[in-house]
């Protein structure tokens, strides 16, 4: 088991941080998603068994791109559709590409995009969201500052 680094600390405190003005998924919440998509996955219909943990939390939007960790905006899939198949395409392209019968992916599409369709959120404010970021930047520089110093007490 790999210990952390300071990069890998950094990024944890980076996601810990942003958590907090946008924070992940509650277990009930959860739940739901398993519930609406009757442990299946969303794209190939591969039947989840929870307990196993074959099932993933696969973002419609991605964080990267300004998607935010909302219930409505997961997918329940499988290991093999979040993984290599997907990356970062976008879900209708992938479930086009991926489920070829046009019935079932036009009954696939109807059942995602309703889920997707149910979110209430209300966006964040984007100087919010501005301000959130600077302050999780400062936090980053006080930490590399911390970094340093200690290094600097190395023999």
């Amino acid at each position: 088991m790999a210990k952390d680094t300071p990069s890998m600390a950094k990024n944890k405190m980076r996601r810990c941080l942003a958590a907090i003005l946008d924070p992940h998924p509650s277990p009930s919440e959860i739940e739901e998603l398993w519930n609406y998509f009757q442990s299946s996955c969303a794209y190939c219909g591969v039947p989840l068994i929870r307990a196993s943990r074959s099932g993933h939390l696969d973002h419609v939007e991605s964080s990267a791109s300004g998607g935010s960790n909302a219930i409505h905006n997961y997918l329940l899939s499988c290991n093999r559709c979040n993984g290599d198949e997907k990356r970062e395409e976008e879900w209708q392209r992938f479930l086009a590409r991926k489920v070829t019968d046009r019935d079932l992916a036009s009954e696939r599409h109807a059942h995602i995009s309703a889920w997707i369709e149910r979110a209430c959120d209300v966006p964040f404010d984007p100087a919010a969201k501005a301000q959130a970021e600077i302050i999780i930047s400062q936090a980053l520089e006080s930490f590399d500052e911390a970094v340093k110093k200690l290094r600097a007490l190395r023999p």
